[in-house]
């Protein structure tokens, strides 16, 4: 999906040239309370990759710092792409995908909710070894 971009890009509320960031978003800040998110894609960049890690990600960020994943109220995108960036509502990104990706809102929470999911079953695996019942058998046992 070539056009992914476009609609990403038509979503931006100022596009800035990229040596401009930290002065742009240090404005940001400063005027209102606001939580960067940075995000960079490539031209070769296929839709599947933000499909399926960035926007994974982001939700599972965003739950991790109180903000509600499923409306990234109060976050903007930064969204680097070639020498520019593009600031982009939480808001507008996550309707980017919803667009993209033909969801209404209760489907697109059910995603979300999905991708939360992932996250605790991936850290409870982790915790066990992979999912593994061993006790890292070729360690030698240690008496007391």
């Amino acid at each position: 999906m070539a056009d992914y971009r476009d609609l990403l890009f038509s979503k931006a509320f100022e596009v800035v040239a990229g040596p401009r960031y930290n002065e742009v978003s240090h404005r940001l800040r400063a005027s209102r309370k606001v939580f960067f998110y940075e995000v960079t894609i490539q031209p070769d960049t296929p839709w599947k990759s933000l499909r399926d890690r960035v926007y994974p990600a982001l939700a599972r960020h965003l739950k991790y710092k109180s903000i509600p994943p499923v409306s990234a109220e109060g976050v903007v995108i930064a969204l680097f792409f070639g020498e520019q960036f593009y600031l982009i509502e939480g808001g507008g990104f996550l309707a980017a995908y919803r667009e993209i990706e033909g969801l209404d809102p209760e489907k697109f929470h059910i995603r979300v909710q999905e991708w939360l999911a992932e996250s605790e079953g991936q850290g409870q695996n982790r915790a066990r070894g992979g999912g593994k019942n061993e006790f890292r058998r070729g360690l030698p046992a240690i008496r007391k």
